[in-house]
């Protein structure tokens, strides 16, 4: 059994939001998955953007945003849960002033499979 207290993480600045990885592929006895928390300021965004390989499942745990999948806007609010899927290019807004706080869970991650349309990467 592992316990982590969400009060006590470390959070780490990525791109224009913070996460925290809850469990690493190691803990969770399978390569390429991860587990994380991740915090989307008031008016924070990150751009489109896809994975060759990675799926990632986004449930919403607090607050309210928008998550675009292939151009497709959808409204995302508190217990709404949504599947990536490779090649999805997604990206999350939040529009409001309130923090959105997203769990994600990861499947065939690698550090390299982000891919940004536009050829740039997020500052």
């Amino acid at each position: 059994m592992k316990y982590r207290p969400v009060p006590k993480m470390e959070w780490k600045e990525r791109f224009t939001y913070v996460k925290n990885v809850v469990f690493e592929a190691d803990e969770l006895g399978q390569e390429g998955a991860r587990f994380q928390i991740v915090k989307f300021l008031p008016h924070t965004t990150i751009e489109p953007h896809y994975h060759e390989k990675v799926r990632e499942i986004f449930y919403i745990r607090s607050g309210n945003g928008i998550i675009r999948f292939n151009g497709q806007e959808n409204r995302a609010k508190a217990d709404d849960i949504f599947l990536c899927e490779p090649k999805d290019v997604h990206e999350i807004i939040n529009d409001t002033d309130e923090e959105l706080v997203i769990l994600i869970f990861k499947t065939n991650e690698s550090p390299e499979d982000i891919i940004w349309p536009d050829g740039h990467s997020q500052p």
